[in-house]
């Protein structure tokens, strides 16, 4: 009994010192962007900064497109598996060279697009320099860390980037012509974190790089297949939506659109460390006891969802101040968007825990596919419907429906499988509970 007492003691002490650390990562992440974006919105103009969210925007496809689905499927493997140092080798130099064709190919399709679609050649330099954040992702195993939940050096190494890309911000962005440099800093930043992040897996693991067998690629691939799918879904409502702005509009709009998107993204990614930091450990808590999984998802769903709420309607309330610090002259224009977008810290937190942490661990991979694909149609239908008349306030109202209906579809989805995120455990009354759930 004192045994289990104090090895849950440690893995809860673990969870902690991991959410700790990936809110360092994520504090670093968001708020390099909080910080230079009224400085960049001021010099570059609303045109130039649009057009490098824009380039950004893009590269997040291929970001999605070479992480495949490892950022979970590998990150739940490797936290099953970390007691077997040989299956942890082959699933780390499968993942590695999985990205690296994918990555590969996501060149080669960037070259396509860029010089295939008139609206974007002329501007290609700045494409390409976006594409190097792809690189370093290639680079950086993060999931590795995160199956290990050990976070601790990779949170130092990301902020002291963050901290260096803040100040070159500063010193090299003088005028709008130095808008190439933007792209540039931030892909040079994300790509040493990459080498550092590697280098540091290399010494701090029990993993050997080797050639992984077939069977093994095809184990990897078909391991991450759904989360693919799915992730490329969720880049149907959130990253097109600033493509079709740029296809369709002026790059000012996306502007306009993606400065108030990237502050509601930042107030919601405040909550993505404790995500990270609890998908493993309700992982390997499913696989020993659902019961066990579901009572800590619970807690946590109680928690998470009081205080998102919180921050939805400081946003809400908030928007006119936030938009005269961040836009200047151009508030105005921002403010409405600030508004329709401010329920997505609440309502995406929930689609989290609903999607990520319940149905994934719990094999209902499929189901959560499906809604996603759905959902990514939807948004693309009412986006295209809505940014001629409004714009940047119709792909604003596009994403908030969209996310909403993602957040009900998931729940729907777990009620019918007899899973309850707001009670401890199974509902037992339901017979697909533990059929769906070995999924």
């Amino acid at each position: 009994m004192f045994k289990t007492i104090k090895a849950a003691s440690g893995h809860n002490r673990r969870v902690l010192n991991n959410f700790f650390s990936l809110s360092v990562v994520q504090f670093a992440n968001y708020l390099a962007p909080l910080i230079t974006l009224p400085y960049l919105f001021r010099v570059l103009g609303p045109s130039r900064y649009g057009l490098i969210e824009l380039a950004r925007a893009v590269s997040v496809y291929f970001l999605m497109l070479t992480d495949y689905g490892f950022s979970l499927s590998a990150t739940r493997e490797v936290s099953v598996h970390r007691e077997d140092p040989q299956r942890i080798s082959e699933v780390f130099s499968a993942v590695l060279l999985l990205k690296f064709l994918l990555m590969l190919l996501s060149f080669l399709m960037l070259s396509l697009i860029v010089f295939g679609v008139p609206n974007l050649r002329a501007d290609w330099r700045v494409y390409y320099l976006a594409f190097g954040h792809v690189v370093g992702m290639w680079l950086f195993p993060i999931w590795l860390f995160q199956g290990f939940e050990r976070m601790k050096h990779i949170a130092a190494l990301n902020l002291a980037a963050k901290l260096l890309f803040i100040v070159s911000i500063f010193v090299f962005i003088r005028e709008s012509d130095d808008y190439l440099y933007v792209p540039l800093l931030q892909s040079a930043g994300v790509i040493a974190i990459g080498l550092a992040g590697l280098f540091l897996a290399l010494r701090t693991f029990p993993v050997r790089l080797h050639v992984p067998s077939l069977d093994v690629l095809k184990r990897e691939l078909r391991n991450g297949w759904h989360l693919f799918i799915a992730r490329m879904a969720t880049s149907l409502y959130t990253t097109s939506n600033i493509v079709i702005l740029g296809l369709f509009t002026d790059s000012s709009f996306v502007a306009y659109y993606a400065a108030p998107d990237k502050i509601v993204r930042a107030v919601q990614g405040l909550q993505i460390p404790l995500s990270q930091a609890i998908f493993p450990h309700i992982g390997r808590l499913a696989s020993q006891s659902k019961q066990a999984a579901m009572s800590f998802t619970s807690k946590v769903a109680k928690i998470v969802s009081v205080v998102t709420l919180l921050m939805s309607v400081g946003l809400f309330i908030g928007a006119p101040a936030i938009a005269r610090v961040v836009l200047g002259e151009q508030s105005a224009a921002g403010v409405p968007v600030l508004r329709i977008l401010s329920p997505l810290p609440f309502i995406i937190s929930l689609s989290n825990i609903f999607g990520v942490q319940i149905m994934v661990n719990f094999g209902l991979q499929k189901t959560l596919t499906k809604i996603l694909i759905v959902a990514g149609v939807l948004n693309i239908l009412i986006a295209l419907s809505l940014v001629m008349p409004m714009r940047h306030l119709g792909v604003a109202v596009a994403a908030l429906v969209t996310e909403t209906f993602v957040t009900a579809g998931t729940f729907v989805a777990l009620r019918r499988s007899g899973l309850h995120p707001f009670k401890t455990g199974t509902d037992r009354s339901h017979p697909e509970s533990s059929a769906e759930s070995k999924g």
